[in-house]
């Protein structure tokens, strides 16, 4: 509805701006003699030389509003031979006129010479070396007048055609986008449950309490997880409650830390993407068998939000990292950001880091 709504307000646009150019035609007729009248050339104002150039160049609005309204319609639809016919039969039309009822040597001339500076008139006597004839003169206007009829409804088009793909661009982003969530949501939720599940039998009471923590996160989800975009504060509380769960999960010796500012204030973000790379960190970085650590943090910096997670790499845990998750997380970046981001991966023997830096505002 909005982009029909875009594509009427450009008509409108169009029909105002030819409407306009063509009153300042029209315009300038009588200015053109008032201004001789009052310059003192000796020429008296009349009326009726006005309305007697008004009738002369009324046969090129004509021409215009046949090729505007009817034969650039066969352009548009690419009819390129009934539309070439059709020009030429105005043009032939138009020549007609000029040659049979247009200005004649014998006529009394439109302009008075002094009122020109004694400069000959359109329609007066051929001089001998003379290079165009005035029946010439005026239909080498009406091309011109369809050239620039052309030129205009050609820049229009333009301006159609861009808005029309910018809209269709931005339908299939949100697509995608909303593709690539329930991807990640499934993804997200799955590896959770599995640690929830970890924990009945280990530790009911932490298992209780994991499903109260999860519980938050689906509220977060069903309310905001739809949303391209959701306040800062939703994603922290996200992670707040995700990083709860994985210290019931884990023991103690495991380090876990978050670090993150009460309020988001204003900024924007995508939702579940730091979540994902929270719980890609968990699920790759943790191991029973070796010291482990998941160190989370985001902070605001002028107009970017930096998003740093570091954790600890095992050998046993290798070519894991290759999963659904990041690669997904990624596709959104660019899709959202296109290309307005910064992601840097980092890995070395035992730790992998990740640092993503986003505008605050999509």
């Amino acid at each position: 509805m909005c982009i029909f709504a875009d594509m009427d307000s450009l008509k409108k646009q169009e029909i105002a701006l030819t409407t306009l150019i063509w009153a300042a035609v029209f315009a300038a007729v009588p200015v053109l003699f008032g201004y001789y009248y009052v310059s003192g050339r000796d020429h008296a104002f009349e009326f009726r030389e006005v309305t007697g150039t008004w009738l002369t160049m009324l046969p090129f609005l004509i021409l215009f509003l046949s090729h505007h309204f009817a034969a650039f319609r066969l352009l548009e639809k690419r009819r390129f031979a009934l539309y070439f016919l059709s020009v030429a039969l105005l043009l032939a039309v138009f020549g007609f006129f000029c040659f049979n009822f247009g200005p004649r040597r014998h006529e009394a001339p439109m302009f008075d010479p002094g009122m020109m500076g004694g400069r000959p008139p359109i329609d007066a006597p051929m001089e001998p070396g003379r290079p165009i004839k005035p029946e010439m003169l005026l239909f080498l206007i009406g091309i011109l007048v369809i050239l620039a009829d052309i030129g205009l409804k050609s820049f229009f088009q333009s301006i159609r055609t861009r808005r029309r793909l910018e809209a269709m661009r931005a339908e299939n982003l949100a697509r995608q986008l909303e593709a690539l969530r329930y991807q990640i949501n499934p993804h997200f939720f799955m590896n959770t449950l599995n640690n929830i599940h970890a924990l009945v039998d280990v530790d009911p009471e932490a298992a209780k309490t994991g499903i109260e923590e999860f519980s938050k996160l689906m509220r977060i989800v069903l309310y905001d997880g739809n949303a391209p975009v959701i306040p800062l504060s939703k994603e922290l509380d996200f992670l707040r409650h995700y990083v709860s769960l994985m210290k019931l999960r884990y023991p103690e010796s495991v380090d876990i830390r978050l670090a993150a500012p009460e309020s988001g204030g204003t900024a924007m973000v995508p939702p579940l993407v730091m979540a994902s790379f929270a719980e890609n960190a968990f699920k790759h970085g943790i191991s029973y068998e070796s010291d482990s650590y998941v160190h989370i943090e985001v902070m605001m910096e002028n107009d970017k939000i930096i998003f740093r997670c570091d954790n600890s790499r095992h050998p046993s845990q290798e070519n894991a990292r290759h999963g659904l998750g990041l690669e997904n997380v990624r596709k959104r970046l660019d899709l959202q950001y296109e290309g307005n981001y910064t992601l840097q991966i980092e890995e070395s023997e035992r730790a992998y880091e990740i640092l993503l830096i986003i505008p605050s505002s999509c």
